[in-house]
């Protein structure tokens, strides 16, 4: 009795000091979260939260009528759990993080604040391990604070966005455990999608867009990965589910969609350097062919767009594969991870220095395209 005695003793002092207890379990008196962004303030050397909640509450006893169910809250706290805190206070209720749908981690964290702004949210035990992160342009109060259009949740909105742009293969959509896990990998950069505030023509109403994918680095420099750039790398690493691209084929421009696609990296060590091996396979259909002229194809104009499309994504993934490689020394491809899975005596001996290792690495990229359709028909082979 004296041990359980003294085990409840600071539960209890902890209870008691915390305001961010649980208490009331009703929703009324609970802060459900949608949305939460994460900014550093230089000056202050501190973190400023944007928090976006759900109005629950009551207005002179009626529902709450506003164009938008939600508020967002600014906090500040030298810690995210001092904001959070902070949050607690000033509306005296408990956070609900259930609901949350996202987190924005603005342009002013550092690298080690990238991962370190994160950190509360990966142990507290209430929190989502499956909700998105995303990386802003910008500030990530610029973002939240874009108002959703026809009453929308703007958390909600992005959320969506993301998941949209990650099936057309413009994004990646990194929760929060793989941000983790890839972060906890020695040689592996992880990704998240970029967002970023866009302006309509007359400049008035804005919008959040998802414009491609941002590479965590250790470096100052940025590595962003355009939204072509991002169907590369999801095409090699087989996480693509669809994608358009263009071609051009003896003159003439054409426009194909991705609808199934599979690939495969195979490592072996080539005279002391590792060597990668890409496959990549794809089905096609035809959305566009840039002629005055809707004549029939042939089985030979047919190889000829076939051939084209896959020196198109060769060439793609070729330039992704150099650009990251050699001049960002950045490994977005997880080819350390494979190498310790394969070789994992001579991953010992080259992980501490992996990034520098990494313009030695050499491959081999192939791709192989069937067009299924051209349009209304299919394709008889």
């Amino acid at each position: 009795m004296k041990k359980l005695s003294l085990l409840l003793l600071p539960l209890a002092v902890l209870l008691l000091f915390s305001s961010c207890a649980a208490g009331e379990t009703e929703l009324k008196n609970r802060l459900i979260i949608e949305g939460i962004g994460v900014d550093w303030d230089e000056k202050e050397e501190q973190y400023a939260l944007t928090v976006q909640v759900l109005v629950t509450a009551l207005s002179n006893g009626k529902e709450n009528t506003a164009e938008t169910p939600v508020a967002n809250y600014t906090v500040r706290g030298k810690t995210i759990a001092e904001a959070i805190n902070e949050l607690c206070d000033t509306t005296g209720k408990n956070p609900l993080y259930s609901q949350n749908r996202i987190i924005i981690l603005g342009s002013s964290l550092s690298d080690d604040k990238t991962i370190r702004a994160l950190d509360y949210f990966a142990r507290e035990y209430t929190a989502r391990a499956d909700v998105y992160v995303a990386a802003a342009s910008g500030k990530a109060s610029d973002i939240l604070q874009v108002a959703g259009s026809g009453g929308e949740i703007t958390a909600k909105i992005i959320e969506q966005s993301i998941l949209e742009s990650y099936q057309n293969s413009i994004s990646v959509n990194t929760e929060l455990f793989n941000v983790i896990n890839l972060h906890l990998e020695d040689t592996t950069a992880f990704t998240m999608p970029l967002l970023e505030v866009d302006a309509d023509r007359n400049g008035k109403e804005k919008s959040v867009k998802v414009t491609g994918t941002y590479v965590h680095t250790n470096g100052e420099n940025e590595n962003r990965l355009s939204s072509q750039e991002t169907m590369f790398f999801l095409l090699m690493t087989d996480k693509a589910e669809k994608g358009t691209f263009s071609i051009e084929s003896d003159g003439t421009a054409a426009g194909l969609d991705i609808i199934k696609a599979s690939s495969k990296i195979d490592v072996e060590v080539k005279d002391g350097v590792p060597h990668y091996t890409i496959r990549v396979r794809c089905t096609a259909d035809m959305l566009e062919f840039d002629t005055p002229q809707f004549g029939n194809f042939t089985a030979e104009d047919m190889k000829k767009i076939e051939a084209a499309a896959e020196s198109t994504l060769k060439e793609g993934i070729e330039a992704l594969l150099t650009r990251q490689l050699k001049e960002e020394k950045c490994d977005i491809f997880r080819f350390g991870r494979r190498l310790m899975q394969k070789e994992p005596t001579f991953y010992e001996r080259v992980k501490d220095e992996w990034e520098s290792y990494l313009p030695k690495i050499t491959y081999t990229v192939s791709v192989s395209v069937t067009i299924r359709r051209i349009g209304q028909e299919t394709m008889i082979r």
